[in-house]
Protein backbone atom coordinates (compact mmCIF):
# COMPACT_ATOMS: atom_id res chain seq x y z
CA UNK A 1 0.00 0.00 0.00
CA UNK A 2 1.61 3.40 -0.89
CA UNK A 3 1.96 5.67 2.39
CA UNK A 4 -0.01 8.52 0.55
CA UNK A 5 -3.47 6.15 0.55
CA UNK A 6 -3.19 4.79 4.04
CA UNK A 7 -5.33 6.25 6.81
CA UNK A 8 -4.26 6.93 10.08
CA UNK A 9 -7.68 5.15 12.12
CA UNK A 10 -7.23 6.43 15.60
CA UNK A 11 -7.17 10.10 13.95
CA UNK A 12 -10.75 9.05 12.39
CA UNK A 13 -13.98 9.59 14.47
CA UNK A 14 -16.77 7.26 13.85
CA UNK A 15 -18.77 10.33 12.65
CA UNK A 16 -16.81 11.24 10.07
CA UNK A 17 -16.54 7.55 8.50
CA UNK A 18 -20.34 6.91 8.91
CA UNK A 19 -20.41 10.13 7.13
CA UNK A 20 -18.62 9.18 4.19
CA UNK A 21 -20.74 6.23 4.03
CA UNK A 22 -23.82 7.50 3.81
CA UNK A 23 -22.43 10.49 1.09
CA UNK A 24 -21.19 7.82 -0.43
CA UNK A 25 -24.16 5.23 -0.50
CA UNK A 26 -27.11 7.93 -1.14
CA UNK A 27 -26.01 10.53 -3.39
CA UNK A 28 -27.87 14.23 -2.20
CA UNK A 29 -30.95 15.11 -4.31
CA UNK A 30 -31.89 18.55 -2.62
CA UNK A 31 -28.76 20.99 -2.38
CA UNK A 32 -27.49 22.94 -0.02
CA UNK A 33 -26.49 26.06 1.04
CA UNK A 34 -28.53 29.38 0.86
CA UNK A 35 -31.91 28.47 -0.71
CA UNK A 36 -32.74 31.95 -2.93
CA UNK A 37 -35.21 33.53 -2.90
CA UNK A 38 -36.26 32.19 0.23
CA UNK A 39 -39.22 29.23 0.44
CA UNK A 40 -42.33 29.81 2.61
CA UNK A 41 -42.64 26.59 4.50
CA UNK A 42 -46.22 24.95 3.67
CA UNK A 43 -48.46 24.72 6.24
CA UNK A 44 -48.98 21.23 7.34
CA UNK A 45 -50.99 20.23 10.25
CA UNK A 46 -48.83 18.74 13.19
CA UNK A 47 -49.14 16.99 16.54
CA UNK A 48 -46.51 18.22 19.24
CA UNK A 49 -45.06 15.68 21.19
CA UNK A 50 -47.18 17.41 23.98
CA UNK A 51 -50.80 16.29 21.93
CA UNK A 52 -51.31 19.94 20.92
CA UNK A 53 -52.58 20.16 17.40
CA UNK A 54 -50.64 22.98 15.48
CA UNK A 55 -48.90 23.62 11.39
CA UNK A 56 -45.80 24.65 10.78
CA UNK A 57 -46.38 27.99 10.11
CA UNK A 58 -47.41 29.34 13.37
CA UNK A 59 -44.96 26.96 14.96
CA UNK A 60 -42.30 28.27 13.03
CA UNK A 61 -43.29 32.39 12.64
CA UNK A 62 -40.99 34.54 15.35
CA UNK A 63 -38.33 31.52 15.72
CA UNK A 64 -35.13 31.12 14.26
CA UNK A 65 -36.19 27.49 13.50
CA UNK A 66 -33.20 24.53 12.99
CA UNK A 67 -35.06 21.51 11.33
CA UNK A 68 -34.80 17.93 11.30
CA UNK A 69 -36.33 14.69 9.92
CA UNK A 70 -36.44 11.93 11.82
CA UNK A 71 -38.54 9.05 13.02
CA UNK A 72 -38.09 7.50 16.84
CA UNK A 73 -37.82 4.15 15.88
CA UNK A 74 -34.62 4.70 13.76
CA UNK A 75 -31.49 3.41 15.09
CA UNK A 76 -29.02 4.72 12.39
CA UNK A 77 -28.38 8.21 11.56
CA UNK A 78 -31.94 9.59 13.21
CA UNK A 79 -29.42 9.22 16.87
CA UNK A 80 -26.64 11.11 15.36
CA UNK A 81 -29.08 13.63 14.17
CA UNK A 82 -30.92 13.81 17.86
CA UNK A 83 -27.00 14.21 19.13
CA UNK A 84 -25.95 16.83 16.69
CA UNK A 85 -29.54 18.45 17.86
CA UNK A 86 -28.70 18.18 21.40
CA UNK A 87 -25.20 19.97 21.49
CA UNK A 88 -26.78 22.95 19.37
CA UNK A 89 -29.28 22.77 22.38
CA UNK A 90 -26.27 23.13 24.70
CA UNK A 91 -24.92 26.01 22.38
CA UNK A 92 -28.20 27.76 22.63
CA UNK A 93 -28.57 27.45 26.26
CA UNK A 94 -25.44 28.84 26.98
CA UNK A 95 -25.34 31.67 25.22
CA UNK A 96 -28.70 32.86 26.58
CA UNK A 97 -30.35 32.94 22.97
CA UNK A 98 -33.74 33.49 22.55
CA UNK A 99 -35.78 33.31 19.79
CA UNK A 100 -34.32 29.94 18.23
CA UNK A 101 -35.44 26.65 18.28
CA UNK A 102 -34.98 23.25 17.38
CA UNK A 103 -37.71 20.82 15.32
CA UNK A 104 -37.21 17.11 15.35
CA UNK A 105 -39.81 16.79 12.39
CA UNK A 106 -41.62 12.87 11.94
CA UNK A 107 -41.66 11.03 8.79
CA UNK A 108 -43.23 7.81 10.68
CA UNK A 109 -46.86 9.87 12.27
CA UNK A 110 -48.28 6.23 12.34
CA UNK A 111 -45.58 5.13 15.19
CA UNK A 112 -44.48 8.76 16.16
CA UNK A 113 -47.36 9.09 18.72
CA UNK A 114 -46.73 12.01 21.25
CA UNK A 115 -46.03 9.58 23.44
CA UNK A 116 -43.42 8.12 21.49
CA UNK A 117 -41.95 11.10 20.99
CA UNK A 118 -41.90 12.25 24.34
CA UNK A 119 -40.03 9.15 25.37
CA UNK A 120 -37.72 10.28 21.93
CA UNK A 121 -37.43 13.82 23.33
CA UNK A 122 -36.39 12.39 26.55
CA UNK A 123 -33.54 10.30 25.58
CA UNK A 124 -31.69 13.18 24.30
CA UNK A 125 -32.60 15.54 26.76
CA UNK A 126 -34.60 18.12 24.86
CA UNK A 127 -35.85 21.24 26.60
CA UNK A 128 -38.60 23.39 25.97
CA UNK A 129 -36.72 24.70 22.15
CA UNK A 130 -36.62 21.58 20.65
CA UNK A 131 -39.99 20.55 19.91
CA UNK A 132 -40.61 17.51 18.39
CA UNK A 133 -43.86 17.08 16.05
CA UNK A 134 -45.57 14.69 14.11
CA UNK A 135 -47.64 15.29 10.52
CA UNK A 136 -50.65 13.51 9.66
CA UNK A 137 -50.13 10.69 6.74
CA UNK A 138 -51.07 12.20 3.62
CA UNK A 139 -49.04 15.00 4.41
CA UNK A 140 -45.74 13.05 4.11
CA UNK A 141 -44.61 13.18 0.95
CA UNK A 142 -45.13 16.77 1.02
CA UNK A 143 -42.88 17.37 4.20
CA UNK A 144 -40.46 14.78 2.41
CA UNK A 145 -40.45 17.04 -0.96
CA UNK A 146 -39.72 19.93 0.96
CA UNK A 147 -37.33 19.33 3.27
CA UNK A 148 -35.95 16.66 0.85
CA UNK A 149 -35.18 13.28 0.32
CA UNK A 150 -31.38 11.34 -0.19
CA UNK A 151 -30.96 8.68 -2.41
CA UNK A 152 -33.78 5.56 -1.63
CA UNK A 153 -33.37 6.81 1.95
CA UNK A 154 -36.90 8.75 3.57
CA UNK A 155 -35.68 11.55 4.22
CA UNK A 156 -31.80 13.59 4.33
CA UNK A 157 -29.87 14.03 6.92
CA UNK A 158 -29.35 17.64 6.44
CA UNK A 159 -30.79 20.71 8.73
CA UNK A 160 -32.98 23.28 7.30
CA UNK A 161 -32.64 26.11 8.71
CA UNK A 162 -35.89 28.73 8.83
CA UNK A 163 -35.75 32.73 9.40
CA UNK A 164 -38.81 34.07 11.61
CA UNK A 165 -40.76 34.39 8.63
CA UNK A 166 -41.30 30.99 8.27
CA UNK A 167 -39.46 30.42 5.26
CA UNK A 168 -36.69 28.42 4.12
CA UNK A 169 -33.06 30.25 4.09
CA UNK A 170 -30.28 27.36 4.14
CA UNK A 171 -29.37 23.86 3.67
CA UNK A 172 -26.65 22.41 5.47
CA UNK A 173 -24.34 19.08 4.01
CA UNK A 174 -25.68 15.90 5.37
CA UNK A 175 -24.58 15.28 9.00
CA UNK A 176 -23.64 18.89 9.73
CA UNK A 177 -21.66 19.63 13.06
CA UNK A 178 -23.77 21.59 15.66
CA UNK A 179 -20.74 24.51 15.13
CA UNK A 180 -22.12 24.61 11.66
CA UNK A 181 -25.69 24.60 12.68
CA UNK A 182 -25.14 27.34 15.62
CA UNK A 183 -23.31 29.50 12.70
CA UNK A 184 -26.07 29.53 10.46
CA UNK A 185 -28.26 29.88 13.23
CA UNK A 186 -26.97 33.05 14.54
CA UNK A 187 -27.14 34.88 11.55
CA UNK A 188 -30.57 34.25 11.09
Amino acid sequence: MKRAAMINVSSVSRRSVLRAALLAAAPVIRGHGKISPPQPVPDIALVRHDGAATSLVPLVTGYATAVQLMFTACTTTCPIQAAIFQRVQTMIQSLGDRGVQLLSLSIDPAEDTPKALTAWRRRFHAGSDWIAAAPAMEDIPRVQEFFGKTGGADHSTQVHILNRQGRLIWRTFELPTADEVMGILRKV
